[in-house]
């Protein structure tokens, strides 16, 4: 049964959905920070797509792409070199910025752990992130900076007036 019935199913339950869903795209070049921030926002309660945990078997790599940011309330765009390099992810940022036009909501959510999307980032869609509050991760290797950037990443996350899906 696909994720959005279930979902349904348990808010008629009586259980508000507490946080929006999250598309997390990054380069595969920052896969340990990305597993990390996977697993954490997962167990505690947020639902996440991350390829290739939530890739189905059999599908066109793009078409599940494609159709996680469709599905999800905020695409976390994880900024690095690495990512803002990345044609793939590049592409996701596309998507997501389309989607914020055709439905006139926040959808991008911008979190970096380096400082490269200040500098040494030329992009004709830089002026779209940075106007974003971006989230800091710098000193993400850091257990006690992890686990405060991560306590306001959840607060900023928090589903307001049950519009998550």
């Amino acid at each position: 049964m696909p994720d959005i019935f279930i979902q349904f199913a348990a808010s008629l339950v009586g259980k508000p959905i507490e946080f929006y869903s999250c598309f997390l795209s990054y380069s595969t070049k920052d896969d340990q920070f990305a597993q990390q921030l996977y697993r954490d926002l997962q167990s505690n309660g947020v639902r996440c797509w991350r390829f290739p945990e939530s890739a189905r078997w059999g599908e066109t790599v793009w078409g599940e792409i494609d159709r996680g940011i469709k599905l999800y309330d905020k695409l976390v765009l994880i900024l690095s070199e690495h990512s803002l390099q990345s044609g793939p992810v590049l592409r996701e940022l596309e998507r997501a910025l389309q989607r914020e036009d055709t439905e006139k909501r926040e959808i991008l959510f911008p979190i970096r752990f380096d400082d490269f999307v200040f500098g040494g980032w030329h992009h004709e869609r830089k002026a779209d992130v940075t106007r974003k509050v971006i989230g800091d991760f710098s000193n993400w290797k850091d257990a006690d900076a992890y686990q405060k950037a991560f306590a306001r990443l959840l607060r900023d996350l928090k589903a307001s007036g049950g519009n998550a899906a």
